[in-house]
């Protein structure tokens, strides 16, 4: 059996107790099961001896973590890491256990199609040092908009779930904060897909808002493929 999960924000190790033994333990989780941390996940943050901890950590956990890109990423360490095959789709591998997802693409997880778009705005530039804390490639891009959307096409612009960081302009607007450039451009792939189910974090808060589950504590299982059961 493949179980697919998912969950919000981890900031390297501040957030990460929701995967801890004592809160997160399915039962006979094994490395075909993959959870998924919808952005800011913080496992390649400085190339420090606090990364290689956080990343020892999961490595030894009965699964595998995919990561989307969200704003506090270390951008340009991430993009150092090697691109390999994820499940049929391109993605960047730090352990054999922790890869992070490459925007635009479809990924194939447990039967079910996945569309990735990383990125967000920073509402705590000003408290931040560009190039040290904060990296402008958070973006999201009329390029990496376009790429999605080529992509969508490719799949008759039909998905089974999108996964992002940031929400788009409507969850903005219900959860009180102004849309940035970033939603804008990531209402212009929602509007396109087809999907039955929209997943991000961000927001640090766990709710429901139409067919957008905001995830920060939660951790859900979406799907499972018990072909191998």
């Amino acid at each position: 059996m493949k179980r697919l999960f998912v969950t919000g924000d981890t900031h390297q190790g501040i957030d990460i107790a929701k995967l801890n033994s004592r809160h997160f333990k399915p039962d006979n989780m094994t490395k075909e099961d993959i959870v998924v941390i919808m952005g800011d996940a913080g496992f390649v943050w400085d190339g420090s001896e606090t990364d290689k901890y956080w990343q020892d950590f999961l490595d030894k956990k009965p699964w595998t973590t995919f990561c989307v890109l969200g704003n506090h990423e270390a951008y340009p360490l991430i993009e150092k890491l090697p691109i390999v095959d994820f499940h049929g789709t391109p993605a960047r591998k730090v352990n054999d256990s922790i890869y992070y997802a490459i925007s635009g693409e479809v990924y194939n997880l447990c039967g079910k199609k996945c569309l990735v778009v990383n990125g967000a705005d920073s509402h705590d530039k000003a408290f931040r040092k560009e190039g040290k804390s904060w990296w402008a490639q958070e973006k999201i891009t009329q390029d990496d908009a376009n790429k999605a959307l080529i992509t969508l096409a490719q799949h008759n612009d039909k998905v089974d779930f999108v996964f992002t960081h940031t929400g788009g302009t409507e969850v903005c607007k219900m959860l009180g904060f102004a849309p940035t450039s970033s939603d804008f451009m990531l209402d212009l792939v929602l509007n396109t897909a087809e999907y039955d189910e929209h997943f991000c974090g961000h927001y640090h808060v766990d709710k429901l808002i139409d067919k957008t589950r905001v995830l920060y504590d939660d951790v859900m299982m979406i799907a499972a493929d018990y072909e191998d059961a």
